[in-house]
């Protein structure tokens, strides 16, 4: 063990933390909009992608995930979310799940 860490520092350290199947939802339409134009959508697209219906549910989705070290923010900058740490998106994968309401509202 590297000096001054337990054990049970090493592994929260390393271990993922768990998400909410809004936050799963939230980070594999960030994903989605990256992979397809090369940017971050804006809060405002997140919101109707999401289907919410204000922007301070975004900001909170989006903050929790930054704090989970899924994404980070680059600051002064129009669309600033990077992804850090993808979440699965493919149907085939055991850990795709999509919230029901979510799936609904896109049709699958």
């Amino acid at each position: 063990m590297p000096d001054g860490l337990s054990i049970l520092d090493s592994v929260e350290a390393t271990a993922p933390m768990g998400l909410t199947l809004h936050m799963r939802d939230c980070m594999r339409v960030i994903q989605d909009a990256v992979e397809h134009s090369g940017v971050a959508p804006s809060y405002d697209e997140l919101m109707s992608g999401l289907g919410l219906r204000s922007k301070s549910q975004v900001f909170r989705l989006v903050h929790s995930l930054i704090d989970r070290g899924y994404l980070r923010q680059l600051r002064g900058r129009r669309r600033c979310l990077q992804v850090l740490r993808r979440v699965p998106v493919e149907a085939s994968d055991p850990a795709y799940v999509m919230s029901a309401d979510l799936a609904e509202r896109r049709g699958q």
